[in-house]
């Protein structure tokens, strides 16, 4: 984005489309206001893999050096764990409930005072989270890694997949959906997993939309997927970039994000570089 970054941008997480926060390499950490895109001192030359907070003094991120860092309003600081592997992804069900991913299988839970390991039962590397409190949380990875939580523990789900996933999210308990390496896209009705035709072996690094009539995926050489049934159809995203994260408030607020510190906007009928 010309003038504010040229770092790769690799997660974005907002609480509403006036507080909204873009992480990527090299301690990079944009906020948006609802007016104007503003750097963050993150305090050192993290690389954000995943954002998620419950309020404005209330944000945490993860980072691939193996920390979480918690902003409180005011600034961005390190939080105390055991030493983690490389960080990838993060999503929280309240203040009290937030779960941080990694690399070799490893899931941890936040109760709002402490991080603690929970078992997996894997060492495949985790790379997403999703979950409600009417359905639960689930995780995705590697070698076509689903696990489904219980209690303490995690569960996996087995299906006939061998994909590297990189993106969750859904809406219900027969609507959630998956992507990730070579065009893969599944979907869970809550009992099996469905395939997705994607017509591309492009990568597919991210899944979402405001509600399951308008979902997106986003991923390589400005690929743009718009779930159209239990298929996905390309739509033109006017760049190149590659694309790894989007969020967004409403069906007409919608952004996505990528290398070279790129910016793009849904405003409920086209992309748009943000400028």
């Amino acid at each position: 984005m010309p003038g504010i970054t040229t770092q790769h941008l690799l997660s974005i997480f907002g609480l509403d489309g006036n507080n909204i926060f873009v992480g990527g390499a090299d301690g990079t950490m944009l906020h948006f206001d609802g007016q104007a895109w503003t750097p963050m001192d993150t305090g050192g030359c993290w690389t954000f893999k995943g954002i998620w907070g419950s309020a404005p003094d209330n944000v945490f991120a993860v980072a691939t050096d193996g920390r979480i860092l918690r902003y409180d309003g005011k600034a961005w600081s390190v939080e105390e764990t055991e030493k983690l592997p490389p960080m990838t992804g993060i999503f929280g069900l309240s203040k009290k409930e937030i779960y941080a991913c990694s690399r070799l299988g490893k899931i941890l839970r936040y109760d709002g005072e402490s991080w603690r390991f929970l078992a997996t039962g894997t060492d495949v590397d985790v790379t997403r989270l999703w979950g409600s409190k009417e359905v639960g949380m689930y995780a995705v990875g590697y070698d076509g890694l689903v696990l489904r939580q219980e209690g303490d523990r995690w569960v996996r789900l087995t299906f006939n997949s061998n994909a590297e996933f990189y993106g969750i999210y859904g809406f219900g308990p027969g609507q959630i959906y998956i992507v990730g390496s070579d065009g893969a896209a599944f979907g869970y009705d809550g009992n099996e997993f469905y395939e997705m035709p994607t017509q591309t072996g492009d990568f597919l690094l991210d899944v979402w939309g405001p509600s399951d009539d308008l979902v997106f995926a986003v991923g390589d050489e400005g690929r743009i997927m718009l779930k159209e049934g239990r298929q996905w159809t390309r739509i033109e995203s006017n760049t190149q970039e590659y694309m790894a994260a989007l969020w967004g408030s409403s069906e007409e607020n919608i952004y996505a994000v990528g290398d070279n510190g790129l910016i793009l906007h849904f405003n409920g009928e086209d992309w748009k570089t943000v400028e």
